[in-house]
């Protein structure tokens, strides 16, 4: 028969455990980091390539939405699957997968109404998807991923020095540089 109380090796244990639940919860959060990243960047690549050397031209633009519908079913696809197989989620997964939800909602109610208001798309989009990687960097207290956040929101601000033939370049390099990096990093943190 267990006694009540437990040994001081036993609370160890349990502190170790714990932490070592921590260090891999923060490891599962490279997975939307990499794929997002790989994502936008190989879409904006293409968008520049359709734009430079195929006949659509102008019309190029197009693949944003098809791609960004793919992606979004997929990691929704993704994450119904995960949250089957697990067991808990910590607050801070909660708030991070709630706090990116509603700005996914944002993003995609904007990508509809875009075209009725006089906004660019390359302020709005890296200026509210660099927020919530910013307070994901801030929260997870990994200084990559809040880098990576402050790069995506000033982006609007340095990309008009940039001639407009190499905007979308100059875009799949910053998504490189906000989230892949990050995400790979992140994927492999040990705390």
């Amino acid at each position: 028969m267990k006694t009540e109380q437990t040994t001081a090796q036993e609370q160890l244990d349990l502190i170790e455990q714990t932490i070592a639940q921590a260090k891999e919860n923060l490891s599962n959060h490279s997975f939307s980091y990499i794929f997002w990243g790989w994502m936008v960047s190989l879409t904006a690549l293409a968008n520049y390539v359709l734009l430079t050397y195929s006949p659509l031209g102008n019309n190029s633009f197009l693949i944003w939405p098809i791609a960004m519908i793919l992606g979004a079913v997929y990691i929704v696809g993704y994450y119904r699957k995960a949250e089957k197989t697990k067991s808990h989620q910590t607050h801070l997964e909660y708030f991070l997968s709630r706090m990116w939800m509603v700005i996914g909602i944002i993003l995609f109610l904007f990508s509809i109404i875009i075209s009725f208001i006089n906004i660019s798309p390359w302020f709005f989009f890296p200026f509210v998807a660099g927020i919530g990687t910013l307070v994901s960097g801030v929260v997870l207290k990994f200084k990559p991923l809040t880098l990576g956040g402050i790069v995506l929101i000033t982006f609007p601000f340095y990309s008009v020095l940039v001639p407009e033939s190499s905007f979308l370049l100059l875009y799949a390099a910053i998504i490189v540089v906000s989230y892949l990096i990050p995400g790979y990093a992140l994927k492999r943190y040990r705390a």
